[in-house]
C-alpha cells in the first residue's frame, strides 16, 4: 500500500471515529478505529513517517468530530465565513498535534524498550488523552471512554473513571490488531479479549449510591432563546417574563434555569426583577437556581472590572447559599483569550471577536437546597471531573446549567449530554441538566436519561429526583490523587 493510501486510510479511519460518539452511538467502531492507526504505527519506519500518520488520524478526528466548532464561530461568533474556516482549521490541525506527538514517541520508546512489543500503544494513548484533558487549557472532548453510557461496559466508569475506559477500548484495539499480525497467537488473544469483555460486563452489577433524604421536585426550564436574539437589550423584558412566567406556573420545590438565562448584569435586574421573584418564590417555600453574568466592580472608578459566567440561587434558599456560583473553568478563545499580551494585537487586527471573562476561584462551595448539597457546575466544567465532583461525596445530586444554542443543530449538544451522562456513572450521582436550547435532561445515577426534551423547543421538565449518597472507587482512588 502506498504511502497516500495509507494517509487515507489514517483520514478515514478518524474521521470514523466520531461515529463511535453520540448521537451515533455505533460504540464498535472505536476499537476498529484505534486498531488501525496501531497497526500504522508499528508499520511505521522512522519517528517522522509515525508522527505524520497520527496527525492524519487526528485531522480525521477532530474534523468530524469538532467540525461545530466553525458552526459557532461563524453563526455566533460574529466572524466571516474565510476567517471561520481558518481559525476551525488551525484547531483541528493543531488538536492533531496530539496524535502526531504521540506517533513519534511511541517510535521512539518501541527502540529504546524493545521487549515492550505493543504494551505502548494504548498506554500511550491514555497518556496523551489525559495530556489532552488539562494542558493550554485542556479540551477533553472525543475521549474513547465518554462513549462508556449505556454499553455493557459502563460498569467500568465508576471503577476506573474516563481514562480508565479508555484504556479497556484501546487494549481490545490492541488485542484486535495483534490477533491480525499474530496469527498463531489467536487462541491466546481471544481468550484475553473474552476475559476483558467478561470483567466489564460482570463490573455492571455493582450499585455504589443509595438514596438519601426526601424526594425533590425539579422543573427545569428549556428557554429556547434564539442566541442572536438573546443579548439584544430590546428583548430582554420579554426574556425575563418568560422564565418568569413558567415559573411561577410551576409548583416544583427546585426549578432551575440554564447557563445565562438572564442575560443582564444582576446589577441590572435585581431591584427590578430579581428581588420580588426572589420574594415571591420564599413566599412560597421554593428556590430557583439561576445563570446569569456578573459584574463585579474592583473600585468606585469603575476600573479592574471582572467578569464571571455565573449562577445564582434566589428564593427560600437563598440565605443559605454564597451570594453566586462563579464558573471556574472557562472555555479558551470564548470566554478568555490565552496568551492575550501575544494574540491582542492581532486578534485586533483581524476583528477576531472574543470575552472576556474572568475564572472563578478554586474553593467554592455548594449549592444548599432543601436540605440537600448540590454540586454546580457551568457549560464546559462538566467535562473536568474533578470539578464536577469538587462538592463530593456530601453532594447527592449534580446539576449542569448550559447554553448549547451556540453550536445550533450540530453534533456539540449530543456529545455535551453523553459527558453528562459519564459524570453520573463515574459519581454514581443523578444529574440535572438543564440548557437555553437542549439537550435538557435528568440522567440517572446509572448514566441512563430517565427524562429529556427535545432540541430547540421551549418547554419544562417537572421530575422528581432522589438525592443520593455514597463513594465509588474512582471518586476514592481520584480524591486520593488530588490530595
Amino acid at each position: 500500500m502506498s504511502s497516500g493510501l495509507r494517509y487515507l486510510l489514517l483520514l478515514l479511519a478518524g474521521g470514523a471515529l466520531p461515529l463511535a460518539f453520540a448521537p451515533f452511538e455505533q460504540v464498535w467502531i472505536a476499537p476498529l478505529s484505534v486498531a488501525v492507526l496501531f497497526w500504522f504505527w508499528s508499520q511505521a519506519a522512522s519517528h517522522q513517517l509515525a508522527a505524520r500518520g497520527g496527525w492524519f488520524f487526528g485531522v480525521g478526528l477532530f474534523g468530524v468530530g469538532a467540525s461545530w466548532i466553525q458552526v459557532s464561530i461563524i453563526q455566533f461568533g460574529g466572524m466571516n465565513l474565510p476567517l471561520s474556516l481558518l481559525m476551525t482549521a488551525l484547531f483541528v490541525a493543531g488538536m492533531a498535534l496530539f496524535f502526531a506527538l504521540q506517533g513519534g514517541l511511541l517510535f521512539a520508546l518501541r527502540k529504546r524498550l524493545p521487549d515492550s512489543k505493543m504494551v505502548l500503544f494504548p498506554l500511550l494513548w491514555v497518556g496523551f488523552e489525559w495530556l489532552r484533558s488539562w494542558l493550554f487549557g485542556g479540551f477533553p472532548w472525543l475521549l474513547l471512554g465518554h462513549t462508556a453510557p449505556g454499553t455493557f461496559y459502563q460498569g467500568l466508569a465508576p471503577w476506573l473513571g474516563t481514562f480508565g475506559v479508555s484504556l479497556f477500548i484501546a487494549w481490545i484495539a490492541l488485542l484486535l490488531l495483534r490477533g491480525v499480525v499474530e496469527p498463531k497467537r489467536r487462541l491466546v488473544l481471544s481468550g484475553q479479549l473474552l476475559l476483558l469483555l467478561g470483567i466489564a460486563w460482570g463490573s455492571s452489577q455493582q450499585q455504589w449510591s443509595e438514596p438519601h433524604g426526601e424526594p425533590l421536585s425539579v422543573a427545569l426550564v428549556q428557554g429556547n432563546i434564539a442566541q442572536d436574539q438573546k443579548w439584544r437589550p430590546e428583548n430582554l423584558s420579554s426574556t425575563l417574563q418568560r422564565y418568569r412566567s413558567v415559573t411561577t406556573q410551576s409548583e416544583a420545590r427546585l426549578v432551575i434555569w440554564p447557563e445565562t438565562a438572564i442575560p443582564a448584569f444582576r446589577q441590572q435586574v435585581d431591584r427590578l426583577f430579581l428581588q420580588p421573584l426572589s420574594q415571591q418564590l420564599k413566599e412560597e417555600g421554593r428556590s430557583l437556581i439561576s445563570g446569569i453574568p456578573l459584574l463585579e466592580l474592583e473600585s468606585e472608578e469603575g476600573e479592574s472590572n471582572r467578569y464571571y459566567n455565573g449562577v445564582l440561587t434566589l428564593g427560600l434558599d437563598q440565605e443559605r447559599n454564597p451570594v453566586a456560583y462563579r464558573k471556574r473553568h472557562l472555555v479558551p478563545m470564548g470566554e478568555y483569550l490565552p496568551f492575550s499580551d501575544l494574540l491582542d494585537p492581532l486578534f485586533d487586527f483581524l476583528q477576531i471577536p472574543f470575552s472576556s471573562f474572568s475564572a472563578g476561584s478554586a474553593e467554592q462551595s455548594p449549592i444548599l437546597v432543601a436540605g440537600h448539597q448540590l454540586s454546580p457546575t457551568v457549560c464546559y466544567e462538566i467535562a473536568f471531573p474533578e470539578l464536577a465532583f469538587s462538592h463530593l461525596p456530601e453532594a447527592g445530586v449534580l446539576v449542569t446549567v448550559s447554553n448549547d444554542g451556540w453550536f445550533g443543530g450540530s453534533l456539540a449538544p449530543d456529545q455535551h449530554l453523553q459527558i453528562a451522562r459519564m459524570r453520573a456513572l463515574e459519581a454514581a450521582r443523578p444529574v440535572l441538566r438543564a440548557t437555553n436550547t437542549g439537550v435538557t435532561a435528568v440522567i440517572g445515577a446509572d448514566g441512563v436519561i430517565q427524562q429529556q426534551l427535545p432540541r430547540s423547543e421551549y418547554a419544562v421538565l417537572e421530575v422528581v429526583v432522589q438525592p443520593v449518597r455514597g463513594v465509588t472507587p474512582y471518586l476514592y482512588w481520584s480524591s486520593m490523587a488530588f490530595l
